[in-house]
């Protein structure tokens, strides 16, 4: 069976309160003991399949889960068990049964869940919910990972009652949307373990690195699974899937969830991450704008104003830690920077834990799981008869885009500030878009196109960094003089880049046009 889930980390403020209200409601409560098992070399958990035996009261129950349609769902398997021991045989005659015969090494315990639960069944206009509040920890090799998080699962009825009540949860105490199962931390856990373990004589990781490899790794850009067969609507909920998997995940760490041994290094990185999962989303929009409903004019706003507020502190990071030291390496005269900036309500741990960022993911994930009929979502769904095949569609697009920019990039060192930062947006608009068809496109064109969309990328991104730290020492000249020096050198390199991008566009037209 296929289950759908909807799950959110409670942060430690609201733990008492939800307790609270669920005893007060006669929610039931359930103690709970999992047993999670896997090859050494993780074959089961490559295949995103998870295998337990949990304890529930006095009976034991063997599960199997494996990826649903989407990013709520999980095909479920459950079969009682009279011992806490492992019959494959369950699977014998299904697609399931050629993993574990391909397994190479045996399965064993790799980690382990303590939980307690409380439950309640929650009706609602649309539906009927179980909401399961689980408190707890995972375990693995003397490790160990706490468990606090609310569960909304969907027993019958729409999937848009998952999301009323998470966005009322989320209201009322701050709950923060985190996708990763329990077998997903549990599995990267065990990892960190087992790296422990084998580290020998070396010495045993610290626990901040072992963290960062194995358990708080930003989540970077992956490719969506599309096919030649696809409607334009399907391949349209295939990239934003993608892109809001990066954006929830990076999200988590930013807000907390896992990360208190993440340092700034680190930090810094998740807001640069989630701010790529941003832009990929809205330029996911816009390749498929013709062809799904519109996004709401309040969602576009919401999506600007929270990336251009986290983009805030990561120009400020810029300066100090990739311009300044180039700028003080080039002969700058000792010069004081202002302090960084403190940790308020528009730092980004403060801004993505607020509710109203959270409502905004739920909003965002909703739409892309189910989104609302409209007719321009139903004709996308049901193409007419001599509808272009997709490949052909998104090729016409994407060359349409390639030629404009290198039409603009050809007189780009004429162009004023703000025109450049326009193209700058358009060749990152151009550069995702081309990620997620790159399936459906000829790879040899594809190849040339990218690597020099890449390039001319990376300028661009200089050219913008160093406009930024310009702004950054102007403020400075009037109390410290010496930062003339910086804006000197800082216009000098400027002329550089922009030189070096009149170029790399030359090389972008040569490289031709994309073909399917």
């Amino acid at each position: 069976m296929e289950e759908r889930e909807l799950k959110l980390h409670v942060p430690a403020n609201a733990r008492t309160a939800i307790e609270r209200q669920l005893r007060s409601q006669q929610a039931d409560e359930i103690a709970l003991h999992a047993l999670y098992f896997d090859t050494a070399g993780r074959e089961l958990a490559r295949a995103r399949i998870s295998l337990r035996l949990r304890q529930e009261g006095t009976h034991w129950v063997q599960t199997l889960k494996a990826p649903g349609a989407d990013a709520l769902s999980r095909i479920e398997i459950n079969q009682p068990r009279s011992a806490p021991t492992l019959d494959l045989s369950f699977y014998e005659g299904s697609e399931l049964s050629a993993v574990f015969s391909r397994l190479k090494r045996p399965l064993a315990l790799r980690y382990e869940t303590r939980v307690t639960r409380l439950v309640q069944k929650i009706p609602t206009p649309s539906g009927m919910v179980e909401l399961a509040y689980d408190q707890g920890v995972i375990c693995a090799g003397g490790l160990e990972l706490p468990i606090s998080e609310i569960e909304f699962e969907l027993l019958k009825g729409n999937v848009r009652s998952l999301f009323v009540l998470g966005r009322k949860w989320t209201r009322q105490h701050g709950l923060i949307l985190d996708l990763r199962s329990k077998a997903e931390r549990g599995d990267a856990l065990a990892a960190a373990a087992q790296a422990s373990l084998a580290s020998g004589d070396k010495g045993p990781p610290s626990p901040a690195a072992l963290a960062a490899e194995y358990l708080i790794k930003p989540q970077r850009a992956t490719l969506p699974r599309l096919k030649s067969g696809m409607s334009t609507a399907q391949a349209y909920r295939a990239c934003a899937d993608e892109c809001l998997n990066q954006i929830i995940r990076n999200t988590a760490f930013v807000a907390g969830v896992d990360s208190a041994l993440a340092d700034e290094a680190l930090r810094i990185e998740y807001v640069h991450q989630l701010r790529v999962g941003i832009r990929r989303l809205r330029s996911c929009w816009r390749l498929y704008r013709d062809w799904i409903a519109p996004i709401t004019p309040r969602t576009e706003a919401q999506i600007r104003q929270n990336f251009d507020a986290l983009g805030q502190t990561r120009d400020d990071d810029v300066v100090r830690h990739a311009i300044a030291p180039l700028i003080e390496r080039a002969g700058m005269p000792p010069c004081a920077l202002p302090e960084a900036r403190p940790h308020t309500t528009d730092h980004p741990e403060a801004l993505v834990s607020r509710a109203p960022f959270q409502i905004l993911l739920l909003n965002l994930l909703e739409g892309a799981i189910a989104p609302a009929r409209t007719t321009a979502t139903a004709i996308a769904q049901n193409p007419p008869v001599h509808a272009l095949p997709l490949k052909t569609m998104l090729a016409g697009v994407l060359n349409k885009w390639l030629r404009q920019i290198v039409r603009q990039g050809d007189e780009f060192a004429l162009l004023t500030i703000e025109g450049q930062h326009d193209l700058r947006k358009k060749v990152k608009r151009l550069r995702y878009s081309l990620n997620f068809s790159q399936a459906l496109l000829a790879r040899t064109a594809l190849e040339r196109v990218l690597t020099e969309l890449a390039h001319t990328q990376e300028i661009l991104g200089e050219l913008n960094d160093l406009y930024v730290a310009q702004e950054y020492y102007e403020t400075l000249v009037a109390a410290q003089p010496q930062a003339w020096f910086a804006v000197g050198w800082l216009r000098a390199m400027q002329d550089q880049k922009k030189y070096a991008a009149q170029a790399a566009f030359k090389a972008l037209a040569a490289a031709g046009k994309l073909k399917t």
